[in-house]
């Protein structure tokens, strides 16, 4: 577990790297996130990665961290699409974790005991990276590659993305846009090896 020093640390870093791209409205953007959200308080899952509290932000840096140094290959242009790609491709999971609680077995035993456990609520199921770009878009402007970077970040694990037309825009997009498969591949690898 993370300890709340080290969170808070975290929180200053993400809105330090945000404020210094100088995108329009970032404060307002920031400012939505704290009052109106549960950003950093989140968790990154239900029960994979980062399922515990900050963990979302967590995971976010964790995957700026590995977007960025990914550009040593990549170059791309811009380094607050960067920024804002790495550290927001996830805002769709504000305001969606709910706690509660199940009973579990407890190993080698005939008891049950309660595990307080994540349980997903999501009031804006319109698909995870277009619900990113369309929270974003409503306080910043993104450019084209943020937003195609941010709206297939999933991988293969898009729902979309398994369809026969969704898996050709997918590829388009990531023949287009370097910035979208290296979130995308950053996302992975943060997810499975660092989170």
């Amino acid at each position: 577990m993370i300890k709340q020093g080290q969170l808070d640390a975290l929180k200053e870093e993400f809105k330090e790297l945000l404020l210094g791209t100088k995108r329009e409205n970032m404060q307002e953007l920031l400012s939505w996130l704290e009052t109106e959200t549960d950003f950093y308080t989140a968790p990154a899952s239900a029960s994979n990665h980062g399922d515990f509290e900050g963990g979302l932000l967590v995971h976010s840096m964790n995957v700026y961290k590995i977007l960025n140094n990914f550009n040593k290959m990549i170059k791309c242009e811009r380094e607050d699409s960067l920024v804002i790609a790495g550290l927001l491709h996830d805002v769709c999971k504000v305001n969606m974790y709910q706690k509660g609680v199940r009973n579990v077995k407890t190993p080698g035993k005939k008891e049950w005991t309660e595990k307080e456990i994540y349980v997903i609520e999501d009031s804006l199921p319109i698909g995870h990276g277009e619900k990113s770009v369309y929270l974003l878009m409503r306080h910043i402007r993104l450019t084209d590659e943020e937003a195609i970077a941010i709206r297939w970040h999933m991988g293969g694990y898009d729902d979309a993305a398994r369809s026969y037309i969704g898996g050709r825009t997918q590829s388009n997009a990531y023949g287009t846009y370097k910035l979208a498969p290296a979130l995308a591949i950053a996302d992975m690898y943060a997810t499975y090896f660092v989170d």
